[in-house]
């Protein structure tokens, strides 16, 4: 049994929160009710030798996914923004070949969902949608297209919609969790949180600076600033993302442990691994 049909299997009691992580931004979560929900599945290798973003090898994956695009089994697939480590279109192409599932994403990725045969669902910030049995509560991110110096980290709309989301995913009533897709600290993200309560917060850590941006590289939040968040949106467990896959952008773990443990020690946090599932109690 592959990993994906593994956690299909996975019973998760009342109260409790299944989450596997695929690497980068990818996440499978499940409640209570049954219903998956894939976070941003990036699953293939494709930007490793694409010109596009930058020399071959730049972007290759440190470790291989946990299973092929083709074994995604999820009854909902969630993405945050356009980038390809988020939106993959040879991962979402083979897993929406096997199962056609609904695609909630940003109105900008309307035309590339539908091309690739998904059902496309577009998400609105402050307007929550109930599909599959989840209720998905889409939320602001900070973020850029590109790296154009230190103003373009902001909110940006497009149309009247967001460019980039984070969304907080209810698998069942109460147990909630925020994946904030890419971003930074704005208080625009602070006023949509206000009220969720996100009990589980996933995170970018991986954070931004003068070498990285150099290369057009568009940073995310500190891991101080990933911890700042969770704790202003009430989250019980702080796990992070986005600091795994690639070497030129990766973020140390144990620098993670060692502010958590030092500078923020009332938050509980997780490093999970890589296509292991682990149940959280989040109440």
């Amino acid at each position: 049994m592959n990993i994906s049909a593994g956690f299909r299997e996975l019973t998760v009691p009342p109260g409790m929160v299944a989450i596997c992580a695929l690497g980068q931004a990818g996440f499978l979560l499940k409640g209570a009710s049954g219903s998956v929900v894939a976070v941003d599945p990036y699953l293939s290798d494709r930007i490793a030798g694409d010109s596009e973003f930058g020399p071959p090898g730049r972007w290759a994956r440190r470790f291989p996914p946990p299973f092929a695009p083709e074994e995604l089994d999820a009854d909902l697939v969630v993405v945050t923004h356009e980038h390809a480590d988020h939106f993959d279109p040879e991962t979402l192409g083979p897993a929406l070949a096997r199962r056609k599932v609904t695609v909630v994403a940003p109105p900008a990725l309307r035309a590339e969902v539908e091309r690739i045969g998904g059902g496309f669902t577009p998400a609105h910030a402050g307007h929550p949608l109930e599909i599959a049995g989840v209720r998905v509560h889409p939320v602001p991110a900070a973020h850029s297209p590109t790296y154009t110096g230190p103003e373009c980290y902001d909110v940006m709309l497009e149309d009247g919609a967001h460019r980039f989301l984070g969304y907080v995913i209810e698998v069942e009533p109460g147990v909630t969790v925020y994946h904030a897709g890419d971003t930074v600290m704005h208080p625009a993200i602070d006023s949509a949180l206000a009220g969720l309560r996100p009990r589980v917060a996933l995170l970018p850590i991986n954070g931004r600076d003068r070498i990285r941006e150099e290369m057009g590289i568009v940073g995310n939040l500190t891991i101080r600033e990933a911890a700042h968040l969770a704790a202003i949106s009430d989250a019980r467990w702080l796990l992070p993302s986005h600091h795994d896959l690639f070497a030129v952008n990766a973020e140390s773990v144990t620098t993670f442990v060692d502010v958590l443990d030092r500078q923020f020690p009332d938050q509980e946090y997780l490093v999970p691994k890589i296509g292991r599932p682990i149940v959280l109690g989040v109440r």
